[in-house]
């Protein structure tokens, strides 16, 4: 780990792959996730039991996770877990359920006699991805199902990767169970997502996917809603951060954040952008001081190794230029008059603004959603949310004097492209008896 300027940094080899993120358009990654994709729609639960065998190398005879496995999970959670996910679930509802208005949008009459107005109607199914391996994601459970809930979904069904010996983390059993969803399947990767998006003749098909996972999941998510199949929410594949500080910042709060993102796994990008060289070396200090006390030390190191950055910029103004174009996850602004400089991001999954906006809380306890785009996808894509749950189903309502006015129009427009029974259809309704 050093620092560099940040001018430099765009002139290197480096500038590119960590701009382009893990590799993301990995033409190897690609291949292997279309054909786990293409086997689980031609033989369903078979080739999902194949795959499950031969990458994480369990035999699984049953998908779908049994009613004694959730009673058993709560039975070994422990009461802070339960608190903590109450809290975390209401906090979540609250600034979810001030999303959207479910209910008629306004009526818009043209003309006397038109009437115009959008309904949000729900998707009935949804499917949501809750990752695991490495560790057990329970606020992912919250993040998806809840705003799922508030719209209306009428079937919401998890799929989550199984631990070694088979069971699912108690934590997300405990989480689905108490946000009483049942439908739960102990399915990993990209054979997960393409077992929601096809059906098999255990797991029902969906209609939308949502939920964060690795590079695997996020190509076939884009795999499947690219054939039409299924919508999905957005590229939600390996965590980013991108910290924007100056010489007001405190180094260990930044140290900290940096670690929290790259203990997710080893494609975790992590970037500081300081106009304070002093600060930015005082963070790689305690990074390297402390990031052995820590169980994930390796995958942290591992991380900022490959896609980490630390670099200087001459002002904020500059900072706010690579943030934009970077189209980072989160960006945390640690800086005077943060506030000022957060308006200035257009580009972001999430923004966390001041020295007490610690990327944990925005995973887990302010109500956020977590679920949000990355690899750059920021910039057309927005976080989870109700939005995701529902659509907008458009309502019409002509009168006949209101058909009459507009009667011409229609002729007009149906001759012109040639539709004669467009023209025939309006004109039919005056039609002398």
């Amino acid at each position: 780990m050093q620092v560099i300027k940040l001018k430099q940094f765009k002139n290197s080899s480096r500038f590119q792959s960590v701009m382009a993120r893990r590799g993301k358009n990995d033409n190897s990654v690609l291949k292997v996730v279309e054909d786990i994709v293409v086997d689980v729609k031609n033989m369903g639960d078979v080739a999902v039991k194949k795959y499950m065998k031969s990458l994480n190398g369990m035999c699984l005879r049953n998908l779908r996770v049994s009613k004694e496995e959730i009673n058993k999970a709560q039975s070994v959670v422990s009461d802070d877990f339960v608190i903590a996910l109450k809290q975390a679930a209401n906090n979540i509802r609250l600034v979810h359920n001030k999303q959207i208005s479910l209910e008629a949008q306004s009526l818009v009459s043209p003309l006397c006699g038109i009437k115009v107005w959008k309904k949000w109607q729900p998707i009935e199914i949804v499917g949501v991805y809750v990752p695991g391996g490495l560790a057990s994601y329970p606020s992912s459970v919250l993040m998806s199902v809840i705003p799922a809930q508030i719209a209306g979904c009428k079937k919401i069904i998890i799929t989550t990767p199984p631990r070694p010996d088979g069971s699912v983390a108690p934590e997300v059993l405990v989480a689905a169970n108490y946000l009483g969803v049942k439908d739960i399947f102990k399915i990993s990767g990209a054979q997960a997502i393409a077992a929601l998006a096809y059906g098999t003749e255990t797991i029902p098909k969906v209609y939308k996917i949502v939920g964060p996972g690795n590079a695997y999941v996020a190509t076939a998510k884009m795999i499947v809603s690219r054939q039409g199949e299924v919508a999905i929410d957005s590229p939600a594949g390996p965590s980013e951060v991108l910290i924007i500080a100056d010489k007001t910042a405190n180094p260990e709060f930044v140290a900290a954040d940096l670690m929290c993102d790259s203990e997710h796994a080893e494609d975790s990008a992590a970037v500081l952008l300081s106009t304070s060289l002093q600060l930015a070396r005082r963070v790689i200090k305690i990074i390297k001081n402390t990031v052995d006390n820590f169980s994930t030390g390796n995958r942290v190191k591992k991380s900022l190794k490959s896609y980490g950055l630390f670099a200087t910029v001459k002002t904020l103004g500059e900072a706010v230029d690579f943030a934009n174009d970077y189209a980072p996850e989160h960006i945390q602004i640690m800086t005077k008059r943060a506030r000022a400089i957060a308006k200035k991001i257009t580009n972001a999954g999430s923004v966390f603004i001041g020295p007490y906006t610690c990327k944990s809380a925005g995973d887990y306890a302010t109500g956020a959603n977590h679920v949000l785009p990355t690899g750059g996808s920021a910039k057309m894509f927005s976080g989870l949310s109700v939005f995701d749950f529902v659509r907008l189903v458009e309502y019409q309502q002509v009168s006949k004097g209101g058909l009459k006015k507009i009667r011409r129009t229609i002729q007009v427009f149906a001759r012109v492209e040639k539709l004669p029974v467009h023209e025939f259809s309006g004109a039919v309704r005056f039609k002398e008896k």
